[in-house]
Order: structure tokens, then sequence, then C-alpha cells
């Protein structure tokens, strides 16, 4: 190998090496539940209980925050998807009310602090 041929090595890996650690770094942000309604996006500690109202197009969507948890409790859409998706509680995860454009996530911490969340046999 010539020496091109190193220093192109030497950065790819470097390059590659960078880019896993920013990625995969552990942060300590806390963690905030982000609701996005057409009205704006707004941040709400995780780890306070609450009762979110987010106005949509077609009425108010309930979100309930508790114990560390986040779940839609009633929304007016009529196929009721983002209320069967059920509880999120790590970063990452998200809830969503299509019809009435309303977007629940968890923000902040690290997404791979929970571990597993799947397990194949």
């Amino acid at each position: 190998m010539k020496i091109l041929d190193w220093f192109f090595l030497t950065l790819s890996l470097t390059l590659t090496l960078g880019t896993a650690w920013a990625v995969f770094a552990p942060t300590s942000a806390p963690l905030r539940v982000e609701v996005q309604d057409p009205e704006g996006t707004f941040l709400y500690p995780l780890d306070q209980d609450r009762t979110i109202k987010a106005k949509g197009p077609i009425g108010f969507t309930t979100i309930e925050v508790a114990q560390g948890r986040v779940w839609v409790e009633d929304s007016p859409c009529t196929n009721k998807v983002c209320i069967a998706m059920g509880i999120i509680r790590s970063s990452g995860q998200f809830v969503a009310c299509l019809p009435n454009r309303v977007f629940v996530r968890i923000t902040g911490g690290n997404s791979l602090s929970d571990g597993l969340d799947a397990q194949a046999r």
C-alpha cells in the first residue's frame, strides 16, 4: 500500500468512529414529552404527572403523562389507532394521531438506555 492509501484508510476509520461516538454517546438531557399539534410544539417534563389537551383540526386529543409513561387517553378520530399504540416510556418512542395532526414523542436521555426492545428466538 502506498502512503496515500494509508492516509485515506486512517481518515475513513477516524470519521467512522467519530460518527459512531456522536450518534451513540449517552446524553444527560432530561427526558421530556414533546407534543406537536397545529398550534405549535410544546415540551413537558416526563417526571411530572399531567393531562395535556392538544387541539387539532377535528377536536382535542387527550394525552396522559403519569409515572414516567405517556399515552393517548382519548381522541376525536374515528379509527383510534393513536389510543391502540399504547404506552411509551423511552426516548425516541412516539404516538401519533394523524387525522387530528397530533404527534407525541419522548426526547432527551439516551434512546439505547433501556436495552433490548425485542428478542428473537
